[in-house]
């Protein structure tokens, strides 16, 4: 049976802003490019958990997720690497942004400069259905995601 590899991304949400960050030159795919947060899921672990971990190793930022946004399958770099990819909507908590080894730069943009830049098309439907959210949910709902598998 082929290996199928879980993908994550996390839109964290800081004062109507979002963090985006650049890829290494030295990473194997897709490098210099910007994205949102991302990371692959660890045997055993549950998504949720696994974007925290991800948040916290990639930059220093505590978050909290707030809700799944997008799921889709990709090959990331060929058929050898199928990919599950699942995409949260998070909110910042705490922290200020230390990047590790796999990202160059970041920077805090708004919606509207998230659905103009070429390199987050990827996630333009992320971006695009949080700007529908906020168009029809009160700005004090606050979503609670279990992590416990029912």
């Amino acid at each position: 049976m082929k290996k199928v590899y879980v993908g994550m991304g996390a839109v964290i949400e800081k004062e109507n802003k979002y963090l985006i960050v650049k890829r290494s030159p030295d990473r194997d795919f897709a490098p210099n490019i910007w994205e949102v947060v991302t990371g692959r899921l660890d045997e055993d672990e549950h998504p949720v958990k696994g974007i925290v971990r991800e948040i916290k190793e990639e930059t220093g930022l505590e978050a909290k997720v707030l809700m799944t946004l997008n799921t889709g399958f990709f090959y990331r770099g060929g058929k050898e690497f199928p990919m599950v990819f699942i995409t949260y909507y998070c909110k910042y908590l705490k922290g200020k942004v230390k990047l590790d080894w796999e990202h160059t730069e970041f920077k805090w943009i708004t919606l509207e400069e998230a659905l103009e830049m070429k390199d987050l098309l990827h996630f333009h439907t992320e971006f695009a259905n949080i700007k529908k959210l906020k168009e029809f949910v009160p700005k004090d709902f606050e979503l609670e995601v279990r992590t416990e598998i029912m």
